[in-house]
């Protein structure tokens, strides 16, 4: 259910593959530790019997805003500017299904529906919850459900299981996340407050509970999930909760677009690379029903 609002842009360049490159080190991971293997999805969009656009067709290529700091769903491949995750698969999926080229522009999160409403980009994949609010200012087409997770010290000294777990405990957040507002909710009902910290990017909520100066993080469940894979002294606890649906957000009057993307979508469905892409970077639990 990622919300966020602000980031951290000197984290922007390297996203999560940076802080894994420094918190793993050895590891007996089948991924090798930072994600470094893990490149893109292999899968054949080319026959999926769909029409691109005209004007996206005249272009010869579809500009997508994502913010490349979110892994396993954008983020940049270690040591270069290549995006790579789930979302860029899919993008590439949808333009070589149109005949185009996907041109991923890395777009911190607060500014990726300004860009969008501006016209400096097509479309928006970037792990953007699709909420009423947001519905104001876009149209999406649905494409995967996500929740939020709860990343812990490895070994859960705290002994979290849910948010009531975390009365008197402190937490770290990103700030403008949903998940801000979950334990908003959650310290409501609590006894003793929660000690919330709050942080630009997500990278800095990881490593807070690496390093123990949290005892959880809140995040997306799917990142939380590859945080606590790649990243040593982390685990998640507990199922994802709050799910709701991720969406590629398109401009309201781009009718066409939102067309085109949907029709792309369901064949990616129905051909299978859809559920390929989810499988190779692990998020088969999020695909649609």
């Amino acid at each position: 259910m990622r919300s966020r609002s602000w980031l951290m842009l000197a984290m922007a360049a390297f996203g999560l593959a940076a802080l894994l490159a420094v918190a793993c080190g050895d590891d007996d991971d089948d991924d090798g530790g930072s994600g470094a293997d893990l490149t893109a999805a292999s899968v054949d969009c080319k026959g999926l019997g769909v029409t691109a656009p005209a004007r996206i067709k005249t272009a010869g290529k579809l500009v997508v805003a994502s913010d490349l700091t979110y892994a396993p769903m954008e983020f940049t491949k270690e040591g270069t500017d290549t995006a790579i995750g789930a979302d860029v698969d899919i993008a590439n999926c949808i333009a070589a299904a149109w005949g185009v080229k996907a041109e991923i522009k890395n777009t911190s999160f607060d500014a990726v529906i300004p860009s969008l409403k501006s016209k400096q980009v097509d479309v928006i994949m970037s792990s953007l919850s699709v909420t009423d609010e947001r519905k104001k200012e876009v149209d999406f087409v649905e494409y995967m459900v996500a929740g939020s997770g709860i990343l812990v010290v490895k070994g859960n000294p705290a002994g979290l299981k849910s948010l009531a777990d975390l009365c008197g405990k402190d937490v770290a957040i990103q700030t403008g996340t949903v998940q801000i507002d979950e334990a908003k909710e959650q310290d409501a009902k609590c006894a003793t407050k929660i000690k919330l910290s709050t942080f630009e990017g997500n990278n800095d909520v990881v490593q807070a509970v690496a390093s123990k100066r949290a005892v959880a993080g809140l995040m997306d469940y799917p990142v939380a999930g590859y945080a606590a894979k790649k990243v040593k002294g982390t685990e998640v606890v507990g199922e994802q909760y709050n799910t709701g649906p991720y969406g590629i957000a398109v401009r309201k009057d781009d009718a066409e677009l939102k067309t085109a993307l949907a029709a792309a979508v369901e064949a990616m469905i129905a051909k299978g690379q859809y559920t390929a892409i989810l499988k190779y970077w692990g998020l088969e639990a999020g695909k649609l029903k």
